[in-house]
């Protein structure tokens, strides 16, 4: 199947419209997160974006934080293109290096704060997802703070496929065609691989990362401010 998430594709530059419309509450999960940052008591100096492609938490962030200093880490050059372009329109500016690489490697000091939104269910096994996840925990300070969010859930729940059928209504209401939403359902299992809640915050315990807040949810896509604790 051609993978319907391919940033590297022309297409990926009309990215921020098509997750609007296919991510529930896409907004809010930053516009949550944000308000989060500035209930706390402490202001994060340093702050690391995995998957920074699109440039939604640099335009999230920078007003709010505009003494901050902001690494942007993704492996796509068209989504930091994006992102970068982003900004420009916005005449938003700051501290941000942007950096074309996975994570894994990036040698940064730990930040304040890092943010991972929507990429853990696009790794395909679990291995790689507690990869990813000890990477982020590697990332933060101690005591440091991280927002996640993904698509999580069990393929196999009948309960599931329910709910997706569900959210494809949704989908169409925004805007999607049908064509899309049918593609973007059958990349469940193959493109798309989430896992259970319960699996996800245990491999979080497991890396050092401790849930604050479960902060936001619409179907299976939930949002999670963690505390790295070890």
């Amino acid at each position: 199947m051609t993978n319907p998430f391919q940033w590297e594709h022309p297409k990926a530059m009309d990215y921020n419209d098509t997750i609007r419309r296919r991510i529930i509450g896409y907004d809010l999960i930053f516009e949550l997160m944000k308000d989060l940052i500035d209930a706390s008591i402490e202001q994060p100096e340093h702050i690391t974006i995995v998957g920074a492609g699109g440039g939604q938490e640099l335009s999230t962030l920078l007003p709010l934080l505009p003494a901050a200093h902001f690494k942007a880490i993704d492996p796509s050059s068209t989504m930091l293109a994006l992102a970068e372009q982003r900004l420009v329109a916005e005449e938003l500016s700051g501290d941000v290096a942007y950096i074309e690489e996975e994570l894994i490697a990036v040698k940064l000091e730990p930040a304040d704060l890092v943010t991972c939104h929507l990429v853990l269910h696009f790794l395909p096994t679990v291995a790689l997802k507690k990869a990813l996840l000890h990477e982020i925990a590697m990332h933060v300070k101690v005591g440091g703070t991280v927002y996640l969010s993904s698509i999580n859930g069990d393929l196999e729940d009948a309960a599931f496929q329910q709910t997706l059928t569900a959210w494809g209504k949704a989908m169409i209401r925004n805007g999607v065609k049908e064509h899309q939403w049918q593609a973007f359902r059958a990349s469940f299992g193959d493109t798309l691989m989430p896992i259970s809640t319960t699996e996800l915050l245990k491999l979080c315990d497991e890396v050092g990362l401790q849930i604050r807040h479960a902060y936001f949810r619409a179907y299976h896509i939930e949002a999670f401010c963690l505390e790295r604790v070890k």
